[in-house]
């Protein structure tokens, strides 16, 4: 891989402690940097999910019709088949995601299969910049599918994977492969890679922060007071 992968020991306290997308985008909102992305985009097949990985990106286009009209086109298997990110053999750390630029809602750009070989593949997870199928074969797996609405609709013949392992965009968001994601039921949220170290290490100081505010409020201590105090919301 093309991009240095975050110490396995600070994600590990990260994700025990589940913290959360809400908690990554205010650091990354006092940065001027990172993005949500749309809410659209929501978990098809888990009702509470949480990861915390570097993205590894497939990037979709429209298929063109190629320079000589007489001539016979690529086949689509030819077209689409690097979406299975055969250069990987393993996605331990990673989340697998594509996009195709706005939100490709009326052709799936992975399927039950696919997701079901990504999931073996030790991904935590799928963020797909649109549509998926195959929703009986998705609901078992383990890892979360991210996806803006199921479709029986495949991409082979509309759309081709132009490259992987570099970057993608979804709506307005670009996606480096080596970014991490962070995803749970409040959303998904993409910090640069080169701050991701950072915005690790203070979110988990703001998580302490947080959860002694929310005990002492619990307890009956006013909360202007507590803000007033600790600086934070």
């Amino acid at each position: 891989m093309l991009f240095e992968l975050i110490s396995p020991q600070v994600l590990a306290e990260f994700r025990s402690r589940r913290i959360s997308s809400s908690t990554v985008i205010d650091i990354l909102d006092g940065l001027q940097a990172g993005n949500a992305l749309t809410p659209k985009i929501r978990s098809i097949n888990t009702p509470d999910h949480y990861f915390a990985a570097q993205a590894y990106t497939v990037t979709w286009k429209m298929v063109r019709k190629g320079s000589d009209i007489m001539q016979a086109q690529p086949s689509t298997w030819s077209q689409v088949s690097r979406f299975l990110v055969p250069e990987l053999h393993s996605g331990a750390g990673l989340v697998y995601v594509a996009g195709a630029g706005p939100l490709l809602t009326d052709a799936a750009l992975a399927g039950g299969m696919s997701c079901t070989y990504f999931e073996q593949l030790g991904f935590a997870g799928v963020v797909l910049g649109g549509a998926v199928r195959d929703l009986r074969e998705l609901m078992p797996l383990l890892i979360p599918i991210l996806a803006s609405n199921p479709i029986p609709t495949d991409t082979q013949g509309a759309f081709w994977v132009a490259e992987t392992g570099t970057q993608c965009q979804i709506e307005q968001v670009t996606v480096h492969s080596g970014d991490l994601v962070v995803s749970d039921i409040n959303g998904t949220v993409v910090v640069p890679q080169a701050l991701a170290v950072q915005v690790l290490q203070q979110a988990l100081s703001i998580d302490s922060t947080e959860n002694a505010m929310l005990e002492k409020i619990r307890q009956g201590a006013r909360l202007p007071d507590l803000i007033n105090t600790t600086g934070r919301i």
